[in-house]
């Protein structure tokens, strides 16, 4: 049996074979590693180049997913990137594969989920919580290109029953799965029959009845565009000896914990859709194509510097908390809630500001829009949408009592600096340390010693409001009960966590810029105007008195993207060099 893809004609059954010898990978940092990405993607700006703004765009209106996009990503060798280091991959840390996936996402968000995104959120299950059978039956899919779809959800309609010696028996159809259809491993997380819970299932294709797997029309609700999705039907299926990741009726210790990685991975991608669009509008606003109004209109200007600020935020926040997940797994469980909740609004209002720079031309989709406007596409689509939203507001409301009895104050003990430097060197993913609630946050400390902490960084006009409004949430949180969901869950208590989201992103830039500040190599980071920009337009999602930002800050930001947008870099955290061949940035 054969899958298709990347990887065809790789039999199923020899991936699983143990003899398989793992590749030698060869050392590659972070940004080199990046820049060759992008060399394979090709200029985004060529039209003969189907991985281009313009060939991507036709792939959309086929609906079809870019002609040779997945060919290539295979023969790059991305999905080494899925794999932890140990197991013979390339994966040191989370925020490194996220970085990669973002490329391809700047790009197309249906090519990046497809090939990499949902096999990644999957195989967490296993880096997290897996046996060393089930890691390296993992490795050895994954190695071989092939996918593994699945986990995102416990299966409502999916049973398990509990026979003797713990046997489960599976009965039921899933819901969509992404990549189902040309998946070599299954991640699926079925209810039992009765009071017992759920376990989640590592189940490989070549174990499963024939035609268990079928494909599911792209019509249907619930099913991405242009990626192939099917769903799984069993009836009174004995599942295999071992394929139980974790304990038989511990699947909801599992995916909660396992959804603390897996959740925040899409947002810190999805920055790559709000790059494009940005660079889209700044290429029309740079030529006035379609009779958009150039840079001269003072709109125009605040606009794009508030769309730059808010995806460097977002930035900000993603890289945080991916971070954390290995930096410090026992209290990332708050910081992944305000990832999941703020990251993607932050950079879909980013962008959604931009059409009033298009005015009257906002809906054409000629003079290059047509890409801004799929952008906008793919962010609408993405997860976590409402009901996600809300699940992760809820996660943060029952820590908020302790968090603010414990911490939020100068005396607290800060997160190390490593949190906040892209690229820098993290321990691998340790699940069994990955907490439900955190004991205290190092994160927000920064916030409450910045009012005494910056006059000598640079910074004595530092916005205390910021200070005062942490210092105005913890006395109103220290009020609540401590882990009563029942009483905190209203209005009220979602508009603290909403609070709380707002002000860890504050804290992340706050990090971020004194890392590189500290660094003393310089650069755009290093600079004020950007950290104090970012933070304006978070003072005024929270509602707090906010002067005008200085015309030179305005001007700093303005020119920065300008000159990326002029020299085909990246507009998030790490500056990136898009589809240029290495020897050309270096002649540049």
């Amino acid at each position: 049996m054969t899958e298709a893809g990347p990887g065809a004609g790789v039999p199923v059954d020899a991936v699983r074979q143990v003899g398989v010898p793992r590749q030698v990978l060869p050392p590659c940092g972070p940004a080199a590693r990046r820049g060759a990405l992008e060399a394979v993607l090709g200029d985004p700006g060529d039209a003969a180049n189907p991985l281009g703004d313009a060939g991507v765009l036709a792939a959309e209106r086929r609906g079809d997913l870019p002609l040779g996009g997945e060919p290539s990503l295979a023969s790059f060798g991305l999905h080494e990137d899925f794999v932890p280091e140990e197991h013979g991959g390339r994966l040191a840390g989370l925020d490194e594969a996220a970085a990669l996936l973002r490329a391809v996402f700047r790009r197309d968000a249906a090519l990046g989920r497809g090939y990499g995104s949902a096999s990644l959120g999957a195989a967490l299950y296993a880096w997290c919580f897996g046996t060393a059978g089930q890691r390296a039956a993992t490795a050895r899919l994954l190695l071989a290109g092939e996918r593994i779809a699945g986990g995102a959800a416990v299966e409502e309609s999916l049973t398990a029953t509990v026979g003797d010696r713990a046997a489960l028996r599976l009965t039921g159809r899933t819901a969509g799965l992404v990549n189902g259809p040309r998946a070599a491993g299954l991640v699926v997380v079925p209810r039992h029959a009765g009071p017992d819970g759920e376990s989640v299932l590592f189940l490989r294709r070549g174990d499963l009845p024939p035609g268990a797997v079928g494909q599911l029309s792209p019509y249907d609700v619930g099913v991405p565009p242009r990626i192939p999705a099917g769903e799984l039907v069993l009836d009174d299926w004995a599942v295999p000896a071992g394929a139980v990741i974790g304990e038989v009726g511990d699947g909801q210790w599992v995916t909660r914990r396992v959804a603390q990685a897996r959740l925040p991975l899409l947002p810190s991608m999805a920055v790559g859709c709000a790059d494009t669009a940005l660079r889209a509008v700044l290429t029309a606003v740079l030529t006035e194509r379609g009779g958009v109004r150039g840079m001269r209109s003072r709109v125009t200007r605040r606009t794009l510097v508030g769309a730059f600020a808010d995806l460097l935020a977002a930035d900000c926040l993603s890289l945080v908390t991916l971070r954390s997940l290995h930096l410090m797994p026992e209290r990332s469980s708050i910081w992944s809630a305000a990832a999941r909740y703020l990251v993607l609004r932050l950079l879909q209002e980013g962008v959604g500001d931009l059409m009033t720079v298009l005015g009257t031309d906002s809906m054409r989709d000629g003079d290059g829009l047509g890409t801004f406007h799929k952008q906008v596409r793919d962010l609408a689509a993405l997860p976590p949408g409402p009901a996600g939203s809300a699940a992760a507001l809820a996660t943060l409301l029952p820590q908020l009592p302790t968090l603010a009895r414990r911490s939020w104050t100068a005396q607290g003990q800060p997160a190390p600096e490593e949190l906040f430097r892209p690229d820098g060197p993290v321990p691998p993913l340790a699940g069994a340390r990955l907490k439900l609630a955190a004991a205290d946050d190092g994160l927000t400390v920064l916030l409450a010693r910045a009012r005494d902490g910056l006059a000598d960084e640079g910074l004595a006009n530092w916005p205390t409001a910021l200070s005062d409004e942490l210092a105005a949430l913890r006395d109103q949180c220290r009020r609540l009960p401590e882990l009563d969901p029942a009483v905190l869950a209203n209005p009220r208590g979602f508009a603290l966590s909403e609070r709380y989201a707002l002000l860890a992103a504050a804290a992340a830039c706050l990090g971020v810029w004194r890392a590189a500040r500290r660094a003393g190599t310089g650069g755009f980071l290093a600079e004020p105007a950007w950290l104090l920009t970012a933070l304006g337009r978070i003072s005024v999602r929270l509602g707090l008195p906010v002067t005008a930002a200085p015309a030179e800050h305005e001007d700093v930001l303005l020119a920065e993207a300008v000159r990326r947008c002029r020299e085909g870099h990246s507009l998030d955290l790490y500056d990136t060099a898009l589809g240029t061949p290495a020897r050309h940035r270096e002649k540049g």
